[in-house]
């Protein structure tokens, strides 16, 4: 086992330090006007963790010995014989809604790179899940039909003149459109005509000045408008679901599928790519063609969204349907042995104080301290009270 560096990033969207846990993780001197808004922990070349005792790369590190600090993996798992890992461990704290977005899957994210490098960096897919650490939410896939249908109707009269004729026809109830091949062609053209629409946020806005009893959907709309006024991707927040996370709940978001951050602080883990198309809600580069052409436009509930659990005592583990990573959650008050598997782990301590040990190795636990695990070792946790830890590890 290593003590590792992690690598703190600071943004708009992220927290006062007094409120953010990136900052509480972090440990150093902290700046009371910046914004504390991710901390990465892995080997990804735009914030490549490092040994904490002699400030080596960690891919570096990993390299010298491959075998035994990195191990094998299946061939469902892209990984580079460099020391890089297929998996990046963050957490996310939230104040201000991230970009409109969605990640493509490994082959579409090969043309991607291939045709544009400069917007997308790298040949691989981005599927990654969201673990509340506090209160947590953001949009997450379209949402039931009548949900979608009851929601536009209720805009401004405007936005539905604007509109094709076979789009309102639906919307009116004077054409019906039922089961999965009729349904996903009208979202797309729905979606696609509304994120196109000149001033959207702006006709909804004023619509909304003069709407006495206005909706849950309104209140976000209000609310997200003020952080990213007239912006094209707010009238998604009409068709799209509003998840709420809390502590311990976690979602996955799966290739094409539709998400945007608002608001807490969350564990995060990845494929290690930075593969993202945006359509709105973003000061970056946006590539609304290319999303609407991607999206996964299978409409289901908020609750739908979320990624169940599996609870073997002290741990739960959070297992999305893909093989890149998943995560245990370590929680107790008494010693706790984890045993060895086949990928390497990165440890982090989110709560308490206490020991972590690897064979004759120990080392001290406290909030935001991060470890490396290699292959097929078992580590005892010993704490002092209650002790929470994350582990991130490819499944093999």
């Amino acid at each position: 086992v290593i003590v590792m560096k992690a690598v703190v990033s600071t943004q708009s969207t992220g927290k006062p330090a007094e409120h953010s846990l990136v900052a509480k993780f972090t440990g150093n001197s902290l700046s009371t006007s910046e914004r504390y808004a991710e901390l990465w922990m892995g080997t990804h070349r735009n914030a490549p963790s490092r040994v904490k005792e002699t400030n080596q790369l960690l891919s570096e590190w990993i390299s010298e010995d491959l075998d035994g600090r990195l191990g094998t993996f299946s061939q469902d798992v892209k990984v580079e014989k460099d020391g890089s890992l297929p998996f990046l461990l963050k957490i996310l704290s939230v104040d201000k809604a991230l970009s409109l977005q969605v990640h493509p899957t490994r082959e579409h994210a090969a043309l991607l790179h291939r045709d544009d490098p400069q917007h997308y960096p790298d040949p691989n897919h981005k599927p990654e899940m969201a673990i509340a650490l506090t209160q947590f939410e953001g949009l997450c896939g379209f949402r039931p039909m009548e949900e979608i249908i009851l929601n536009i109707n209720s805009l401004s009269p405007k936005i539905l003149s604007l509109l094709s004729s076979d789009v309102v026809d639906v919307l009116n109830g004077n054409s019906e459109v039922s089961g999965e091949s009729e349904q996903k062609p009208f979202l797309q053209s729905l979606f696609s005509q509304l994120i196109n629409l000149p001033d959207s946020a702006g006709i909804i806005l004023e619509h909304l000045e003069s709407k006495a009893k206005k909706s849950s959907s309104d209140e976000l709309f209000l609310r997200i408008s003020a952080q990213h006024p007239g912006d094209r991707g707010l009238v998604c927040i009409y068709m799209l679901n509003h998840v709420t996370l809390q502590p311990g709940e976690s979602m996955f978001l799966g290739a094409n599928k539709i998400h945007a951050y608002f608001s807490g602080d969350c564990v995060e883990c990845m494929a290690c790519s930075d593969n993202v198309v945006r359509a709105g809600m973003t000061g970056k580069f946006v590539d609304a063609d290319t999303l609407i052409g991607m999206l996964d436009y299978m409409p289901g509930t908020a609750e739908s969204q979320k990624l169940g659990t599996i609870v073997r005592g002290d741990c739960t583990v959070y297992q999305p349907p893909v093989k890149d990573f998943a995560v245990d959650r370590i929680r107790g008050e008494k010693k706790m042995s984890m045993s060895g598997i086949p990928s390497p782990r990165i440890v982090l301590c989110t709560e308490g104080k206490g020991s972590l040990t690897v064979g004759e190795c120990q080392v001290n636990l406290a909030p935001g301290s991060v470890f490396y695990v290699c292959p097929g070792q078992d580590f005892l946790v010993e704490p002092e009270g209650t002790v929470e830890l994350f582990a991130a590890y490819s499944q093999q």
